[in-house]
């Protein structure tokens, strides 16, 4: 098992939809690490999705 598996293990397990980094990105358990596991990966918090009007994305993982 690897870390990815580890993390995606945890998040569903406590029902969360992804990960974020407050203003800056956000992933989908169902897509984990597109940035390829960079630096700022170590920044990212569980969060949900939520929609957000203002936002240029789909949806948005925020702590709510």
């Amino acid at each position: 098992m690897d870390i990815a598996e580890i993390v995606e293990k945890y998040l569903r397990e406590n029902k969360f939809d992804g990960l974020y980094v407050p203003g800056e990105c956000a992933c989908n358990v169902d897509d984990l690490f597109p940035c390829d596991g960079d630096g700022s990966v170590l920044e990212c918090m569980p969060g949900y999705t939520s929609k957000d009007e203002s936002s240029e994305f789909d949806f948005v993982i925020g702590p709510k």
